[in-house]
């Protein structure tokens, strides 16, 4: 579903992919004064209290409930801090433990447990088709194909957004009555009735592996990859790869109603400005958060629900930077964070934007959840979550591209200028 104001797609993208060195024509929050009645928990960081307060001003100015943010220098966790309501109702504020969906920041972790599982067959496996006879998905429910384009899509192409579905065109993550409809099933339709549909009624926009459209379907695919590779259930092939190994305990796939709160779970709040939606079970309709997404569906591409905390540890895992033993290899790190020189409009390797400065990877669920991940090059890692879309509430909404970008600049700089780094 498309609005006017809002970029196609519940899952916005806004190329979440911007990388942070191209805001830097925006302007950013000057803090004001902490508000003594926001909460704040976890302890203070005295050379980081300019953080404190441009988190605050944030949550003030763009009437966000809550947040949480995590720093980490050279792989040590050095602030964590959660801000304001995890529930307003309830007075019950965000911990710095608290557990927040990270919406698309899920891409570049399975990503991540996709290159270790094929670690051993790389670079070689990038290359191999997905479909089709000797493909990496196979099974009856992917047999029948509409447009023979599908048999030329390879692992490289679902990891760089170049597998030549334009999300812009459909985006069937999010229509999943529809879908469930058309293949005479229940509502909603699961994560393999969506490729099973794609596969037998959809064509392709593009010539696979020409060109980057980021695409979410292309990582709900990845997450069956991974599937039948080993021969495990996507959730728990995470853990096993990716999450116990580095002593994240956090993490799971959301539940999609606010009965299905997660213990520790913050409450989503929708922008005021957006309407009732129809629930993806097909029966009645209410807020976005709590209706307009199947998060089982999502897994690989946005389902995880997790602390900030987390999310860093991640981060700084993948090379072993944070002393853990290192998630993947170095020549598999280089592959992951190279562009692909083929593609003229790529902004990021196989899972991550790139940029000069390291990596990073955003998401947002419209309109109560939004998440940052990045890990630069010079030591500093950070992510933060927070229980609102940062929309200013004094402003159109056609000015949200901008707001959000501002807002995302604002709390880069005062983090970076704490750490005596420049922005």
């Amino acid at each position: 579903m498309k609005r006017a104001w809002w970029p196609s797609g519940r899952a916005c993208r806004l190329a979440w992919a911007l990388p942070l060195v191209m805001l830097a024509g925006c302007g950013w929050f000057q803090p004001r004064k902490v508000d003594v009645h926001l909460p704040i928990s976890g302890n203070t960081v005295a050379a980081m209290r300019k953080v404190d307060e441009t988190m605050v001003d944030i949550l003030e100015t763009m009437d966000i409930p809550g947040a949480s943010l995590t720093v980490a220098r050279n792989g040590k966790i050095i602030y964590q801090r959660g801000f304001g309501w995890a529930s307003r109702e309830a007075r019950e504020a965000v911990q710095p433990e608290s557990l927040f969906r990270i919406a698309s920041v899920s891409k570049p972790m399975t990503a991540v447990a996709v290159l270790k599982a094929f670690e051993p067959e790389l670079p070689a496996a990038l290359d191999r088709p997905v479909f089709g006879p000797g493909g990496l998905l196979t099974g009856s429910r992917y047999a029948s194909i509409k447009d023979a384009r599908v048999l030329k899509i390879r692992l490289r192409d679902l990891l760089q957004h170049t597998n030549g579905w334009d999300s812009d065109v459909y985006e069937p993550q999010y229509d999943l009555v529809q879908i469930a409809a058309a293949l005479q099933r229940p509502a909603p339709a699961s994560a393999a009735d969506v490729i099973e549909y794609m596969l037998k009624f959809r064509e392709l926009q593009r010539e696979p592996g020409t060109y980057f459209s980021y695409s979410n379907f292309g990582y709900n695919i990845l997450g069956r990859v991974l599937e039948q590779k080993t021969g495990l259930p996507y959730d728990e092939a995470m853990r096993r790869l990716v999450f116990d190994p580095i002593g994240s305990q956090s993490p799971r796939i959301g539940g999609d109603t606010l009965a299905e709160r997660r213990s520790g779970e913050v409450v989503y709040y929708d922008d005021p400005r957006w309407p009732p939606v129809p629930s993806q079970t097909g029966r009645g309709s209410g807020p976005e958060a709590y209706n307009g997404f199947h998060l089982a569906a999502m897994d690989a591409h946005g389902g995880w629900v997790m602390t900030s905390a987390d999310m860093v540890r991640f981060a700084d895992a993948i090379d072993g930077r944070s002393g853990v033993p290192r998630l993947l290899q170095p020549a598999t790190v280089a592959l992951m964070t190279t562009r692909d020189p083929k593609i003229p409009n790529a902004n990021g390797g196989l899972g991550w934007v790139v940029d000069p400065g390291g990596w990073n990877h955003a998401g947002a669920l419209s309109t109560g959840t939004h998440s940052f991940l990045e890990r630069r090059s010079d030591g500093l890692t950070w992510a933060v979550v927070y229980n609102r879309l940062p929309i200013d509430p004094d402003s159109g909404p056609a000015s949200l591209a901008e707001t959000f970008k501002t807002t995302l600049k604002g709390l880069h700089a005062a983090i970076l200028r704490s750490q005596g780094l420049t922005p």
